[in-house]
């Protein structure tokens, strides 16, 4: 896996902070996270993880 760009964390960041604002619009989308979720950049897991999101 390359390595990803802090604007790049930031935005799938960001990204799913909007989804998780309005859980029952985005059903699909945050149960597809769900799935990928092992695949996500160590970074972006880190900033989760430090803002106590989790998926």
């Amino acid at each position: 896996m390359g390595k990803f760009s802090s604007e790049e964390i930031e935005s799938q960041y960001n990204l799913i902070k909007m989804l998780l604002a309005e859980p029952e619009k985005y059903r699909d989308a945050i149960n597809a996270i769900k799935k990928d979720i092992a695949y996500m950049p160590i970074e972006l897991k880190k900033k989760l993880h430090e803002e106590k999101i989790n998926l």
